[in-house]
């Protein structure tokens, strides 16, 4: 991978690392990076068509957003994020993409081309075999990433503690929050436009989880958090999913 310089914020020790994506234009502020429209989705035991898990979710999400989605266990709020990534199908909506010739879906962008600028990740990695380092060799192969420039995701992962050493080390000998970490680290080294992260510090110590939340401060996140303190911090609007497949656009 080829590491770009990151950017000091003023009177921090951590780096910002601002999209600086090669692969498509920089999206004006006054134009959404991301535009989310009537999204709907069925629960997969639904006995009819109206059992839904959540209905008609629109949304436009700016360069620097930061969407705080809440809500109570089973309301949909993983399910949200795999349908704006691709990975879960939905019954309805449509998820479009801010690009240099306008906005597009993600079969017109091609849907690994998606899933690089509209970037899940999970709330605990995958069981992966090798070291992190060797997943960091298996990103870089995919083709998607080679014309990409990219952070360095060890220098990311130092910033929130994680000594290069541990890169090393094999996947199940590193801690919960190491996991954590190193994972979130590897996605944001990728440069995606925006990043779709299931409750990312939910393994981590106050003091990591500061440390987290500033070199995610100027990215463009939907970001599931069950803490109220966090949400209020880091949120430029919260979604409050609901019970009922409703929800609410409020802001924090």
């Amino acid at each position: 991978m080829t590491a770009v310089g990151g950017s000091i914020n003023s009177g921090s020790s951590a780096t910002n690392y601002g999209s600086t994506s090669t692969t498509q234009a920089p999206t004006p502020a006054d134009k959404p990076i991301l535009k989310i429209k009537e999204l709907t989705k069925r629960r997969d035991e639904a006995d009819d068509d109206s059992d839904h898990l959540f209905y008609d979710i629109s949304l436009d999400i700016y360069p620097g957003d930061v969407i705080a989605v809440r809500g109570p266990s089973g309301v949909g709020k993983t399910t949200l994020l795999r349908c704006i990534a691709q990975l879960t199908s939905f019954e309805a909506g449509l998820c479009t993409l801010h690009t240099p010739e306008g906005y597009k879906t993600p079969q017109e962008l091609s849907v690994p081309q998606w899933r690089a600028e509209v970037m899940y990740v999970p709330q605990r990695p995958a069981q992966l075999s090798g070291t992190p380092l060797d997943f960091v060799d298996m990103v870089s192969s995919f083709s998607v990433q080679a014309k990409r420039e990219h952070y360095d995701p060890v220098e990311i992962a130092e910033d929130w503690g994680i000594v290069p050493e541990l890169w090393e080390k094999k996947w199940p000998e590193l801690s919960g929050g190491e996991q954590q970490r190193i994972a979130l680290a590897v996605a944001l080294s990728c440069d995606p436009q925006v990043l779709l992260l299931d409750e990312p510090t939910s393994a981590l110590d106050p003091q990591s989880t500061a440390m987290v939340e500033d070199t995610l401060s100027n990215r463009t996140c939907i970001w599931i958090t069950h803490d109220d303190q966090q949400a209020s911090r880091i949120a430029s609007k919260i979604l409050e999913l609901r019970p009922d497949a409703t929800y609410q656009l409020i802001s924090p």
